[in-house]
């Protein structure tokens, strides 16, 4: 946890809102996301779908545009298809593409990941499904744009992110379909046996065309099929087989399992390389990680182009590479059975390798969140490429998170601890702006239990402790910050005893123990004091201010809240401007001062410009306890509508006030 409590406050360049504070003014400006065009470019050969792609077409520019469906089996071309009506049909949506592949990520983590890339703020991010629905169709609402959905098992899935407006379009690509009629349904199976001959002379070279309709006459026509037999044939030739008619040779004597044979075709080092590119966390990896191979032969890159050349490894876009889910699974099944087999130098790669996911993960988590309190040491033995500033680190996060997330069990189950927790460490950057919870927990409770030392083990507990305060699990969240603050204490680390004292305080004051929870923050203000770290102590005045509104003693805590209020404009920390003084404002307002109202809602208009919907929602209901008749239930309103973007829970409580 940052000693200076940093993570919350709002001096945000390139990621989030910009602040200018003059003479007690905020300025606050929501940034403007970019045109998204996120479908995945086309393969390089395209054979045979040109009439399922002019019907796609004709029905992405007839105005009823109701959601269209494309299932196929596996291999059957779906997402080439999607990619390149995406590219056909770039130009007809002005607000852009925006793509989803269910393959790697669930329905849920999907959508949330969704709204961010259409520039929605972390705050303002609802914490169950039904309630990012809503988010996306409000965020979805008066945009046209397509939305691609690819790698969904079935199409009902897909169905779910249907744009809210008429001038968008929805395309699902699915393995199957159980949704009725309000969807239009294409399938798709194997090419015609003469665009399967086409293509396999395309991506195989040097195959003629007589041969290639025989071979896809006996192995299939579905383009995974021609992909895997035209890597077998590059590879082959690659091999002592190369004089070898290599068609005849696969007619004379078929091959049941075509990937089996490529990987046998493979040269030692590539071998090698593809056994070790397996158990790499995630299957989408940027190329620049092979600097830390040294393979057999010491020809790494041969190795890989070799990889890349019999279609197990795909350049992606520039500098990133998928190993595409089958050969994935069966590389890792290579991996697992030939483990006894498996030299050190294998091992040692892994955790190389592991040790560049950890130092490019807090170069990231340095270029999002600046100056924080970090105890990990940075590894000085491998190089990954840096970042331009926190949006592109941000994006990086999200783009990796669950490489990140693999990577730190992957480091624990080796006994690798100390990646482990530094690679978790480093999260914290992506899980205080990106709120992935239950994500976060699985993240923390395996560093804790990766860590060698107690000091490095009660930072992990703190990290833990706050996650779990975002779940509502208060009583593990509270077990986890009590462990903390006692190692803490017995290691004499002043930074991380304020930090767990100022999260037990919160963890009560959330609970409604107000005694409890000022007594803690009063510890944490006098600590944060002593050891002049002024961001700290300010917030926990603002605490100290909203622990005793809360507990009915309002003189008290307007006298802390403008204590607060004047340390954060010292410190020019324009967040804590804003949420001091609408705190201060609806105080007033519920005192009936005069002018305070108008001046709560310009603060309230701030804060929902700020993203700060939970902010939002509770002055709009707090302001409702002082009102009647219709100008209680608009505030009521108000606040059911903030709240229905961040937290079922409290909209559930204020819908029931309404009824």
């Amino acid at each position: 946890m940052p000693d200076d409590q940093s993570y919350l406050r709002n001096e945000f360049r390139d990621t989030r809102i910009h602040n200018l504070i003059q003479a007690h003014v905020i300025n606050m400006t929501a940034p403007r996301p970019s045109r998204p065009m996120e479908v995945p470019l086309p393969p390089l050969q395209w054979s045979d779908r040109e009439e399922i792609l002019e019907e796609l077409k004709r029905h992405l520019a007839d105005d009823s545009r109701s959601p269209v469906v494309v299932t196929g089996r596996s291999g059957s071309g779906k997402s080439a298809l999607a990619a390149k009506l995406a590219l056909d049909a770039q130009d007809r949506f002005p607000d852009g593409q925006l793509y989803v592949d269910l393959e790697f990520e669930d329905l849920f983590t999907a959508t949330r990941s969704a709204l961010l890339r259409l520039g929605q703020p972390k705050e303002q991010l609802a914490d169950t499904f039904g309630g990012l629905l809503a988010h996306y169709r409000s965020a979805t609402r008066g945009r046209s744009m397509l939305v691609v959905v690819d790698g969904a098992h079935d199409a009902t899935e897909g169905l779910h992110l249907e744009p809210a407006s008429p001038t968008s379009a929805l395309m699902v690509f699915a393995l199957q379909s159980s949704a009725g009629t309000e969807a239009a349904h294409y399938q798709i199976g194997g090419l015609e046996p003469v665009a399967a001959a086409a293509l396999l002379v395309d991506m195989s070279v040097g195959v003629d065309l007589e041969p290639a309709t025989d071979l896809v006459g006996h192995y299939g026509t579905r383009p995974g099929t021609v992909r895997r037999l035209a890597g077998l044939i590059r590879s082959r030739r690659r091999g002592p087989e190369s004089d070898e008619d290599i068609t005849r040779s696969l007619l004379a004597f078929p091959i049941p399992d075509l990937l089996e044979a490529t990987y046998r075709a493979l040269s030692p080092s590539a071998s090698w390389l593809y056994r070790l590119l397996s158990v790499l966390p995630g299957s989408e990896f940027e190329e620049p990680v092979l600097a830390v191979f040294d393979t057999p032969g010491g020809n790494r890159q041969e190795a890989f182009e070799e990889l890349v050349d019999a279609q197990l490894v795909t350049r992606t876009s520039s500098g990133r590479c998928l190993i595409e889910p089958s050969v994935s699974r069966d590389a890792s099944r290579r991996a697992e059975e030939e483990q006894d087999l498996l030299p050190i130098e294998l091992l040692t790669a892994m955790r190389t390798t592991l040790r560049w996911y950890q130092k490019r993960a807090q170069l990231a988590d340095r270029a999002v969140m600046g100056r924080r309190l970090r105890r990990a040491p940075v590894p000085d033995d491998v190089h990954p490429p840096g970042f331009d500033g926190g949006t592109e680190a941000l994006a990086w996060f999200q783009a990796n998170h669950t490489t990140l997330d693999a990577a730190v069990r992957m480091a624990a189950a080796h006994g690798w601890g100390e990646v482990a927790w530094a690679i978790a460490e480093a999260m914290w950057a992506f899980f205080n702006n990106v709120p992935y919870p239950e994500e976060a927990e699985r993240c923390y409770e395996t560093a804790v239990g990766a860590v060698a030392t107690p000091i490095d083990r009660a930072r992990m507990l703190l990290f833990l402790g706050r996650t779990r305060l975002d779940l509502g699990k208060f009583e593990k969240a509270e077990a986890a910050l009590h462990e903390s603050l006692e190692t803490a204490t017995d290691e004499g680390d002043r930074q991380l005893i304020g930090s767990a004292i100022e999260l037990l305080g919160r963890a009560g004051h959330w609970q409604g123990r107000y005694a409890e929870a000022i007594a803690d923050y009063e510890r944490a203000l006098e600590i944060a004091e002593a050891d002049g770290r002024a961001r700290a102590a300010a917030i926990q005045l603002m605490y100290l201010g909203r622990a005793h509104r809360d507990s009915g003693d309002p003189e008290r805590a307007e006298a802390y809240l403008e204590r607060a209020l004047d340390r954060f404009v010292e410190i020019e920390d324009g967040r804590h401007v804003l949420l001091a003084d609408a705190d201060l404002a609806v105080l007033r307002a519920l005192r009936g001062d005069r002018g305070a109202m108008d001046e709560a809602d310009l603060l309230i208009r701030r804060l929902r410009e700020a993203g700060l919907a939970r902010f939002e929602g509770d002055a709009h209901e707090r302001l409702a306890s002082v009102l009647e008749g219709e100008e209680r239930r608009r505030r009521l309103e108000a606040a059911l509508e903030a709240y229905e973007r961040v937290s079922s829970i409290e909209a559930r409580r204020v819908r029931r006030m309404l009824h």
